[in-house]
């Protein structure tokens, strides 16, 4: 016979099988050494034994899918898939469905996670579903069709049955006719793979398993670990590993099997801020395998990936590690944007394939989120963090810097150039995580300047304290660099700080800021000029007034000599000078600027001019409402303002002054405000409530009332209920309501605010003397 296409040959386990046109089936095989006692020659121990390891605590949540599985083993037929990124416990609902059912059914279950094992324990089931030994035999050899024998014997056993497929993440040998349903029983799939035509063939029904709930999470971790554990600390461990089932099993494995120490929950999760990954594996039986360890089990996931040609999905996620744990907008990860970048494995072309590939093993999620244009929803992708974690300790120490380069580039062109403000604006949590990288280059800083200067200018301090934190850590390490670059990020990080409320915050950052510019004192005497007006502020908020008197004249010496004294920056320093001023109760001195800058103002000039007049504005109507306060003794507002100095009210002052007059200013100072930051603005809110207190006195108690809410309002939303002028607001709001007669509200307002005001700033900080004034007015 010639050697051509009428004899076919294909090896099978030890030999080869020819087979002829005319039926002649030739088996050639063939000894050499041992014989082969593999799996896959012999055959699982038992099928109706599940091969995982045993849950180690009750499944937590999951109620839904479980209830589900139930009913489905009830109405029998039909193929389920449970699919979900690795260590999500899809293994532990199946295991724990087995053994539901094995009192009412046969249970089988068959590891699936190759093709060799996959046959094996199919025809294991086949044996045990009653096909004789040489009908196994024969499948074995190739003689007859060994998927149509299993599924034969499936089909016709006498009992009911659950079979489960375990570690399909490679489904592309179920395609050949290992997974149908049957009328008989009940298929349960546990796989990676979210979408395969394996699963379209068989007309399976999909269940996605991710992390668990919160709450859930905390109790897996006790069920895991019980002792006399703080349920608070539980529940940060549990968040701080992103409720990942596989996580929490080895920590809760780790704090529960502990020979020599005995660590807490807390110093766990002190611990685990070094390196999670190696700590979290040491929480591992010793006989566990790969899927057992968190180092491996995402590994296995990539790793099929680049058997598949897949090798860009390794790249890809090495991307989004530079990136955090924010969703990513899908514009970053296009075509066109990185093209023009190098990102090591990774062609532009490719990709789409590589994020195709994630997705299909569940390492990433596809969704989107409000805040695009018109109303437009953003597409964007996330992974979980722990995985970002992991694949960012493993990124080649020779690639890291070319990778976070690349991963800048596209960032910071996104935020600084792109065209997209929602692509943008979902860029920003991107950007702070590159300046914890150690790999922020200038652009980062660019970008991340620009982001903290909008938010500052919008009021939305508490926003841009990370990229203002982050640009001074990037560039100096622990303290200020000797950089005038460096000295004014420093400031206005301990500005931002002032701002967000956080004075005793602001204070060192500030000193430490003024010492570094001292030096430049002669190249860049404004930088030395600027640190003293911002300290001077926080000492002022602490009651150091003569420490802040003594910062601002050196502070307006300097400017004056460089700017000129009508120039904004000069100014400022004595609008601030007259803040402070009547603050201690030197009335006399604070009208006195006050009218100084009645004339200056109309001769302001510089980049700052229209907000240091509304500044001043507001200051000079603040001072004149003190002066008229400290001056009427029945006043209610007495208490509020600081008793005169020995300096009193010049008698010069004290005539032109009138409630008319006080009012009239705090109208001018409101609109100045409103025209240029909106009515709604942080620093808007300060000439509201300026406005309400001058409207009381002035005899509008609605007036005073409403400025009262609506400043309140708008502090709790840009500032939050605990920021000390919110707690301010709500002092004014709660002493304006005891005096009309509304003691009710205004002993709840009073009694939170002052206890608030306490807490934060201490007693005897202007805000809580003020609050503690509304509380007596509420009580009276």
């Amino acid at each position: 016979m010639s050697e051509d296409a009428s004899l076919r040959a294909a090896a099978y386990g030890q030999g080869r099988i020819f087979q002829s046109e005319r039926d002649i089936q030739i088996t050639e095989h063939h000894h050499h050494g041992a014989p082969d006692t593999s799996a896959s020659a012999s055959g699982p121990a038992s099928v109706r034994v599940a091969s995982s390891a045993p849950l180690r605590a009750a499944l937590r949540d999951r109620e839904e899918l479980r209830e589900e599985l139930l009913a489905a083993l009830d109405a029998a037929g039909g193929v389920h898939v449970l699919h979900g990124f690795g260590g999500c416990g899809k293994t532990a609902v199946a295991r724990w469905l087995f053994d539901q059912s094995a009192a009412s059914r046969v249970a089988l279950w068959v590891d699936a996670s190759t093709e060799l094992q996959l046959r094996a324990g199919m025809l294991a089931v086949a044996a045990d579903r009653g096909a004789s030994p040489e009908e196994v035999r024969a499948a074995q050899e190739g003689q007859r069709a060994a998927a149509d024998l299993v599924w034969q014997r499936l089909d016709a056993s006498p009992e009911p049955w659950l079979l489960v497929l375990d570690n399909a993440d490679d489904p592309r040998p179920l395609r050949d006719g290992w997974l149908r349903s049957s009328s008989r029983g009940t298929v349960l799939v546990t796989s990676r793979q979210a979408a395969d035509p394996a699963w379209t063939g068989a007309r399976a029904r999909m269940h996605r398993v991710g992390v668990l709930p919160v709450v859930e999470a905390a109790h897996l971790l006790h069920d895991l670990a019980p002792g006399d554990h703080q349920p608070e600390a539980t529940l940060r461990l549990a968040q701080r590993l992103g409720c990942h089932p596989l996580a929490l099993t080895l920590a809760g494995g780790f704090l529960s099997q502990q020979l020599l120490e005995s660590w807490t929950v807390e110093e766990y999760l002190e611990r685990l801020g070094e390196d999670p990954v190696t700590l979290l594996d040491r929480g591992a039986a010793l006989e566990s395998g790969a899927r057992e360890r968190l180092s491996r089990t995402w590994q296995l996931s990539l790793d099929a990936l680049t058997r598949r040609g897949l090798p860009e999905a390794t790249a890809v996620l090495r991307l989004l590690a530079c990136w955090g744990h924010a969703p990513v907008p899908l514009a970053l990860l296009a075509p066109s944007a990185l093209v023009a970048v190098d990102v090591p494995g990774l062609a532009a072309e490719r990709v789409e394939a590589g994020l195709h590939g994630l997705l299909s093993a569940s390492l990433v999620d596809l969704f989107e989120v409000p805040g695009g244009a018109d109303g437009r929803r953003v597409r964007c992708v996330t992974a979980h963090g722990l995985l970002l974690e992991t694949i960012k300790a493993g990124v080649p120490a020779g690639q890291r810097a070319e990778v976070y380069g690349a991963a800048a580039t596209l960032v910071s062109r996104a935020v600084l150039h792109g065209e997209d403000a929602s692509t943008a604006r979902l860029s920003e949590p991107h950007l702070v995580a590159l300046l914890e990288s150690g790999f922020a280059v200038g652009s980062v800083l660019d970008a991340a300047r620009q982001v903290r200067d909008t938010y500052d200018a919008a009021g939305r301090w508490a926003d841009a304290l990370p990229f203002a934190s982050g640009v001074v850590k990037a560039t100096a390490g622990e303290g200020v660099a000797e950089d005038a670059a460096a000295v004014s990020d420093a400031l206005k990080l301990g500005e931002i700080l002032n701002m967000s409320g956080d004075f005793a915050g602001a204070e060192p950052v500030l000193k430490k800021a003024l010492d570094a510019a001292t030096p430049w004192a002669e190249d860049s005497p404004l930088l030395q000029a600027d640190a003293c007006v911002q300290l001077s502020s926080c000492y002022a908020k602490s009651g150091r007034s003569a420490e802040a008197i003594r910062l601002l004249q050196k502070a307006g010496e300097i400017r004056q000599r460089v700017l000129g004294p009508t120039h904004a920056e000069t100014v400022e320093t004595v609008v601030v000078h007259a803040d402070n001023q009547f603050r201690v109760g030197n009335y006399g001195v604070s009208l006195r600027l006050a009218h100084q800058l009645t004339d200056l103002v109309p001769n302001l000039h510089g980049e700052r001019s229209d907000d240091v007049a509304a500044r001043a504005f507001l200051v000079s109507a603040a001072a004149m409402r003190h002066a008229q306060v400290a001056r009427t003794p029945e006043s209610p507002w007495r208490a509020t303002v600081a008793a005169p100095a020995s300096d009193a009210i010049a008698d010069v002052e004290a005539q032109e002054l009138s409630w008319d007059l006080v009012w009239e200013r705090a109208q001018v100072a409101l609109d100045a405000h409103v025209r240029l930051f909106g009515p709604d603005h942080p620093r808007t809110a300060a000439a509201r409530h300026n406005l309400a207190l001058a409207a009381w006195a002035h005899g509008n108690q609605e007036t005073a009332v409403a400025e009262f809410r609506r400043t309140v309002d708008i502090r709790t939303a840009y500032l939050g209920a605990e920021h000390p002028w919110t707690i301010q607001a709500s002092g004014g709001l709660a002493h304006c309501l005891a005096l009309q007669g509304d003691t009710d509200e205004a002993s709840t307002l009073a009694d939170k605010a002052y206890a608030d005001a306490l807490r934060i700033l201490g007693p005897k900080h202007f805000i809580t003397v003020g609050c503690a004034a509304a509380q007596k007015a509420a009580s009276s």
